[in-house]
C-alpha cells in the first residue's frame, strides 16, 4: 500500500485550516457564553423582586411615629428567613395582591399615577390598580374634550401602556350623587375590588423610596378587613396615610349604607366602621422600618439626624406641609425657604424630596409644576382630613 506524502505547502495549508477552525470554535463559544450572560442579565433586570419575610412576631415598644427620625437612626432589622414564608413567597398568586390609587379629581390623577409608576420602577410583583370616575369615559358631542379631560385621557393611556396599571372606573358612592363632584366618590369603593385578596393604599402626593417593606406586608400578612397605619403613637385611631384591606362585597355594602345616611369625610367613615386598635397594623410589622413619614416632621430633626439612614429605612414620604398647597404647585423660593428645617441634613432631605417629586412629575406625566396666584391656591388639607370635607353636600 502506497504512502500518502504531503508537501510542505500542503502541510502549511492544513495547519492554517486547523488554526482557523480552532479560533472559529473558540470565537463561537465565547459569543455563546457572552450571549447567555446578557440574556440572564436582562432576565434579572426585568424579573420582579421577591419580598423578604416579615420579622419574627415579637412584642416591641410602640414607635414614636411623629419624631422617629428626629434622632440617630439605624437600618432595617434582620428578618426571619423561615422556610414557610419563603415557600409562600414562591407559590403565592401575585395577581391577587396589589397597590391601589384613587383619583377623584383631574388634579389628583398625576400624583396617583406617580406612586404606581414608582411601584413599577421598583419591580414589585404585585398588581397596580387605579380607580377613577366612570364619568371620565363619557364622550361629549363631537367627541371633544376640554384641556383637563384631554390631559386626563392621555395620562390614563400612559398609566396602562407604560406602567401596566389596571384602570378601574368607579361609580359614585351614593346613588344619584353628582358625578362631577369629588365628594361623590369615596375610598370605600376600594372594597368593591373583590378580585384581589389584599391591596395597599398610600395617600398622595408623596415619594416612594422603597417598596420592599410593602411587598412583604402584602405577601405575608393575614387578610384583614382593615390594617391601617396608626394616626398617633398611642394607637387610638386609624389614619388614611396608608392602609391594607381585604376587599369584600359585605364591607363595601356596609360602608356604602353608612355613607348614604349623610355626607362625611372618608376618615370619619373608616374610623366609624373600623375602630382602633383592632384595625391597626400590628406593632411587630412596623418593625420592618418606617412605613410612612410626613415631610413636615423633618422640621423636628435635631443633631444626629442621618439623611442616608433615613432614606434607607423609610418606605414612603408624604409631602404634607400645612403652609404649602402641595408639591404640585410652584411656590416662590423665599416662601419655601422659610419652611426649611433648621437641621442641615434634614433640610437637604426636605429639599431633595420636593425636587425629586418635581422631576418625577415631569418624567411620568409630562407636566411641570403648576403656578397659581395665592388667592387661587387650594386650602392645605391635613393628612387625616379627607378632601371631600371641603366640598358642599351632594
Amino acid at each position: 500500500m502506497g504512502k500518502l506524502l504531503l508537501t510542505s505547502g500542503q502541510v502549511s495549508v492544513l495547519l492554517s485550516s486547523c488554526i482557523v477552525l480552532i479560533f472559529t470554535v473558540v470565537l463561537f463559544f465565547s459569543g455563546y457564553v457572552l450571549q447567555q450572560r446578557t440574556v440572564h442579565s436582562l432576565q434579572a433586570a426585568i424579573r420582579p423582586t421577591r419580598p423578604k419575610p416579615l420579622p419574627v412576631a415579637e412584642p416591641i415598644a410602640p414607635p414614636t411615629l411623629d419624631v422617629k427620625w428626629a434622632r440617630p437612626v439605624g437600618s432595617r432589622p434582620n428578618v426571619d428567613e423561615s422556610v414557610e414564608q419563603y415557600l409562600a413567597g414562591e407559590t403565592m398568586d401575585w395577581s391577587r395582591l396589589g397597590y391601589v390609587q384613587m383619583a377623584r379629581d383631574h388634579s389628583e390623577l398625576c400624583s396617583a399615577i406617580m406612586i404606581l409608576a414608582d411601584v413599577h420602577k421598583m419591580k414589585s410583583p404585585a398588581r397596580k390598580i387605579l380607580l377613577f370616575p366612570r364619568s371620565w369615559l363619557k364622550k361629549t358631542e363631537g367627541d371633544e374634550y376640554d384641556a383637563d379631560m384631554s390631559t386626563t385621557r392621555r395620562l390614563l393611556r400612559t398609566a396602562a401602556r407604560r406602567y401596566g396599571v389596571s384602570l378601574n372606573p368607579m361609580e359614585t358612592i351614593t346613588k344619584d350623587a353628582d358625578e362631577s363632584l369629588p365628594s361623590s366618590y369615596s375610598l370605600a369603593s376600594m372594597y368593591s375590588l373583590t378580585d384581589y385578596e389584599r391591596i395597599v393604599y398610600l395617600q398622595g402626593p408623596g415619594v416612594l423610596l422603597d417598596a420592599s417593606a410593602l411587598d412583604s406586608l402584602l405577601a405575608f400578612s393575614k387578610s384583614e378587613p382593615m390594617a391601617a397605619f396608626p394616626a398617633s403613637p398611642d394607637r387610638t385611631s386609624i389614619s388614611t396615610s396608608m392602609f391594607m384591606i381585604h376587599p369584600s362585597t359585605e364591607h363595601f355594602h356596609q360602608l356604602r349604607d353608612i355613607r348614604a345616611t349623610g355626607p362625611m369625610a372618608d376618615l370619619d367613615l373608616l374610623r366609624q366602621s373600623f375602630p382602633a386598635p383592632e384595625s391597626l397594623i400590628s406593632e411587630w410589622s412596623l418593625s420592618i422600618g418606617n412605613f410612612v413619614y410626613e415631610s413636615q416632621n423633618l422640621r423636628n430633626a435635631v443633631d444626629g439626624f442621618n439623611a442616608t439612614l433615613f432614606e434607607k429605612a423609610t418606605t414612603y414620604v408624604r409631602l404634607s406641609d400645612p403652609e404649602l398647597p402641595g408639591p404640585e404647585f410652584d411656590i416662590p423660593y423665599d416662601e419655601r425657604a422659610a419652611l426649611h428645617p433648621e437641621n442641615e441634613e434634614a433640610r437637604e432631605t426636605w429639599k431633595n424630596l420636593y425636587e425629586r417629586f418635581r422631576q418625577r412629575r415631569m418624567e411620568v406625566c409630562g407636566l411641570d409644576l403648576m403656578y397659581q396666584a395665592e388667592s387661587e391656591l387650594p386650602p392645605a388639607v391635613d393628612v387625616d382630613q379627607d378632601q371631600s370635607a371641603e366640598v358642599p353636600e351632594v
